[in-house]
């Protein structure tokens, strides 16, 4: 005999790419309790209403996109100084949800599955995430200089708590 299905409470996390939500919604904003509401609104919104964010993103994305002085060249930014010029990344990053290729046997690039999917980088990456990856680093250089690397937030990662290959994967907690 099987047991009831159980009741589901409310949504409070979409389980998205790591520090797109940080990075792309109200991120410039100076109210924090305006920053902090929208932010769990992007968690909570369900996935029919994740395009609700899409002009909220690309304007973060024009701001991030001028950080090395050199507009344009930011992860599928438009060439043309255009109104529409961070469309297709806001887009791709308000669908804001993990993408693994699991016919892939190799797992090392961090976003290949999306680099992939828009030919900036064919590879056949399971992509995902591994503890290891630096998402902040990786997720920041694509989005202010279109690259995999060169943001450097001088925060290293101890091997020895993200490095596990067995599950409970991070060390145990320190007393």
């Amino acid at each position: 005999m099987n047991p009831n299905v159980p009741m589901l409470g409310e949504q409070v996390e979409r389980m998205g790419r790591p520090a797109i939500n940080t990075a792309a919604n109200h991120t410039f904003d100076g109210n924090s309790a305006t920053k902090d509401a929208a932010k769990d609104d992007w968690n909570k919104a369900p996935r029919a209403d994740w395009g609700q964010f899409r002009d909220e993103v690309a304007n973060n994305l024009g701001i991030l996109d001028s950080l090395d002085a050199n507009c344009g060249n930011q992860f599928l930014a438009g060439m043309n100084a255009t109104a529409d010029r961070y469309d297709g990344l806001a887009g791709v990053l308000a669908d804001d949800r993990l993408w693994v290729n699991l016919a892939s046997d190799s797992c090392g690039v961090y976003l290949a599955v999306e680099a992939n999917f828009t030919d900036a980088l064919p590879n056949n990456d399971c992509g995902g995430r591994r503890l290891a990856d630096d998402v902040v680093e990786t997720s920041y250089s694509l989005l202010a200089a279109g690259l995999l690397s060169g943001v450097d937030d001088t925060i290293v990662a101890d091997p020895a708590k993200t490095g596990g290959e067995l599950f409970p994967y991070l060390a145990p907690p320190l007393p």
